[in-house]
């Protein structure tokens, strides 16, 4: 599974996720084994949506810069099918006025994310936010 990371001011909740209408979903529902965490499933594949609230602990003092929300919320949207993911990105309906953290580097707003063809990888620094965040050590691919 691949992710980025969603960016919004205080009012980004899984209740934002959960108003979408993704196109093509066949069913999306809260995860009981897990907190915050909103499951839409499309049949072949499925995008998790995990709510990891306002701590900008695992964010370096650079990154945070790029943000431009006072009280940032994040949730990080898990998925199984780049493909899926692009288009679901591209829905009319999709969240505006958030920003893209993709965690190699790139944190922009999702038109500009979505006008550079949605960087996905790139050059990795350090340990991944969200790997460092739940207790992951990384190991860097060749």
């Amino acid at each position: 599974m691949q992710y980025i990371i969603l960016i919004g001011d205080e009012t980004l909740t899984l209740d934002s996720i959960k108003s979408i209408d993704h196109c093509d979903s066949v069913n999306s529902y809260d995860v009981t084994e897990l907190d915050n965490r909103h499951c839409v499933n499309f049949g072949s594949d499925h995008i998790f949506y995990d709510y990891e609230g306002s701590s900008t602990e695992d964010y370096e003092e650079n990154d945070l810069k790029k943000i431009p929300f006072t009280k940032p919320n994040f949730i990080v949207m898990v998925y199984t099918s780049e493909e899926r993911m692009k288009k679901v990105i591209h829905q009319e309906n999709f969240l505006r006025g958030i920003y893209i953290d993709n965690d190699f580097g790139v944190i922009a707003p999702i038109e500009e994310f979505i006008k550079d063809g949605m960087p996905l990888n790139g050059y990795r620094v350090s340990t991944p936010r969200l790997l460092r965040h739940r207790g992951f050590e990384f190991v860097q691919r060749c």
